[in-house]
């Protein structure tokens, strides 16, 4: 029964954009432009959060842990292990570059802080990814 969430989801944006088009026309026609904009805004707007909110249902169990299997934990923490690495590798680099060249600080505290998050993203990414081809 997987194929019944993606019909779904597809019928979902199908009446949004729908819902939109008729909303758009209607309010053209009869002179009106921002309710027409703002009505089509509106329901276009609800089909992609609809559409984002399910793509992100697995990527935010995995974020939370809440409801994740033993593989799912696993892939969160090899995540969690590989940033904390990854952090302290750019720490010690900033640190002897601020030793040895007298680097300003204040661009490696922001720059750990972006690369942190972005070794954990990608950490997940690249882990939860293996448990997909299962």
């Amino acid at each position: 029964m997987p194929a019944r969430p993606r019909l779904q989801d597809r019928l979902l944006t199908i009446l949004t954009t729908l819902a939109a088009v008729v909303i758009f026309v209607a309010g053209m026609s009869r002179g009106n432009t921002r309710v027409a904009v703002i009505g089509a805004a509106f329901f276009l707007g609800y089909g992609v959060l609809h559409a984002v909110t399910r793509r992100l249902e697995p990527a935010a169990r995995l974020l939370t842990g809440s409801e994740a299997d033993r593989d799912e934990a696993m892939a969160q923490f090899r995540a969690t292990r590989l940033a904390g690495q990854g952090a302290l590798l750019i720490a010690l680099v900033g640190v002897i570059l601020d030793l040895t060249l007298q680097w300003p600080p204040g661009l490696w505290v922001a720059g750990t802080a972006l690369g942190v998050l972005a070794i954990f993203v990608g950490g997940l990414w690249g882990f939860s990814r293996g448990l997909r081809a299962r």
